[in-house]
């Protein structure tokens, strides 16, 4: 699909955020590209979306936005889904109109987490909390859209800040802050899942596109499977921390939101990316607060 957009355009909603940062650059060269975040196209707006994408015309749309707040979901039900579902549903028909390609970002919380296996790509959704049900509910479109690709991914990291969370941090930087804070850092460790750089995750997506693979659903995401305090270990261990680093329970963690314990990702239709402890490593040799 690469050499059919080699004389076409690529739009990059989200461009700034923490994975569209990474997907710029990583599709920087292949074609005219176009790159608009919040502050130049707000995608919940129906017309002025349809405005903008009839005007470019483009060939292939990646859509990095989201509402990503898990606990400000649970207070922010109509904001979360207007964003995660509603835009969602008028790119697609904007995107039909112009005949683009669609590719579309959704997360492991569309399922509950009680799979012992896991979650291939043919695995029913089962949200468990306002942010999966919403990002459940967007899945439909692209599903049903002749030229959509639906990407889950999960546990990302990257080096663009996280815009949309509170702290504007990601986990692994949230981990060297807190240890620099704090006298001890605790780290829940009864939730399994794949942390995923985004940078890996953007070759990824190139990948998939140059590769010629049909729409469709795909898992891309660092393999192999952790939890959160396993993760922190790999942190501590790369950054030589001394701070304190103690297990947690979930049930113990200070939070409002039900999220799934085991909620991983298989990835059964693309060559599976590299595990996270060499990613991890890589980040944290290239990026430091």
């Amino acid at each position: 699909m690469i050499e059919q957009l080699a004389n076409s355009r690529i739009l990059i909603l989200g461009a700034r955020g923490m994975l569209g940062t990474d997907l710029a650059s990583e599709f920087s060269g292949t074609a005219e590209l176009f790159l608009l975040d919040k502050e130049e196209l707000d995608i919940t707006n129906e017309v002025a979306l349809k405005t903008q994408i009839t005007a470019l015309r483009p060939g292939l749309i990646i859509n990095a936005t989201g509402y990503t707040d898990v606990a400000g979901a649970e207070r922010n039900r109509e904001l979360a889904f207007n964003l995660n579902c509603e835009a969602v549903k008028h790119l697609v028909a904007a995107a039909s109109e112009v005949e683009a390609a669609v590719i579309h970002f959704s997360t492991e919380y569309v399922f509950n987490g009680q799979a012992e296996d896991g979650y291939d790509e043919a695995a029913a959704v089962s949200p468990l909390n306002v942010y999966g049900e919403s990002k459940a509910a967007g899945e439909s479109f692209i599903k049903s859209y002749q030229r959509g690709y639906l990407i889950r991914s999960s546990w990302l990291y990257g080096q663009a800040p996280q815009r949309g969370k509170p702290r504007g941090l990601n986990f692994v930087d949230t981990i060297i802050k807190l240890a620099s804070e704090q006298s001890l850092v605790k780290v829940v460790n009864d939730e399994w899942g794949k942390l995923t750089y985004t940078r890996d995750l953007a070759k990824a997506v190139k990948q998939l596109i140059s590769g010629g693979y049909a729409p469709g659903i795909y898992h891309l995401v660092n393999e192999t499977e952790a939890t959160w305090y396993e993760i922190a270990q790999a942190v501590y261990r790369l950054k030589n921390i001394t701070t304190p680093l103690a297990p947690i329970s979930s049930a113990e963690y200070a939070g409002e939101v039900k999220r799934p314990a085991r909620a991983v990702l298989i990835n059964t239709k693309f060559p599976r990316l590299r595990p996270w402890p060499r990613a991890l490593t890589d980040y944290l040799n290239i990026f430091t607060l």
